[in-house]
C-alpha cells in the first residue's frame, strides 16, 4: 500500500449510515455481552427503552457513543490503513443526541501535517459526526504518523 498523503484543509470522508432501532439494540446488547457473556435485555437505558429515555429529558432513544466513534476510525482506517492502526490516535465527545432515525455523516479535516516522533508526516485532524441538516453531534481530534 502506498503511504497516503494529506494537505492541510484536505477533508476526509466516511461512512453515511443510518441509526436505526436494530443498530442501536446491536451495540447496546454487544456491549453488555462483551463484559458480561450475556445478552442484555431490553429494559431501562436511554439506548433501547423508549420510556426511560424521555423520563432522562432525551426525545427518545439515541444512540450509543460507541457507534459512532466506531464509524470515526472506520474513515481513519480507510484513510490511513495501517498507520492509524500502529501510530494513530481517536478521541471524541458526544455533544447532542444522536436521536434514532438520523443519517449520521462521519467527516475529518486535515488540521496539521508535520515532522512526527518516528520520522514521518504526523496528521492532526478535526473529526466529527453530523446529522442530515449538517448539525454536528459528535466532536474530536484525531492524530496519525505515516512513515
Amino acid at each position: 500500500m502506498s503511504k497516503p498523503v494529506y494537505k492541510v484543509g484536505d477533508e476526509i470522508r466516511g461512512p453515511v449510515r443510518g441509526i436505526t432501532t436494530t443498530r442501536i439494540e446491536w451495540y447496546d446488547s454487544a456491549m453488555l455481552s462483551a463484559a458480561t457473556n450475556e445478552l442484555r435485555q431490553v429494559g431501562s437505558n436511554i439506548h433501547t427503552d423508549e420510556a426511560f429515555a424521555k423520563s432522562e429529558g432525551f426525545s427518545g432513544v439515541n444512540a450509543d457513543g460507541m457507534i459512532m466513534t466506531n464509524w470515526c476510525s472506520e474513515m481513519l482506517v480507510k484513510a490511513f490503513g495501517i498507520h492509524y492502526l500502529e501510530r494513530g490516535s481517536l478521541r471524541n465527545k458526544y455533544i447532542k443526541p444522536t436521536n434514532l432515525g438520523v443519517e449520521l455523516h462521519v467527516r475529518g479535516r486535515i488540521k496539521e501535517a508535520a515532522t512526527g516522533p518516528k520520522g514521518g508526516t504526523l496528521y492532526t485532524l478535526d473529526v466529527w459526526c453530523e446529522d442530515q441538516k449538517g448539525t454536528k453531534l459528535v466532536d474530536g481530534d484525531a492524530t496519525v504518523e505515516v512513515v
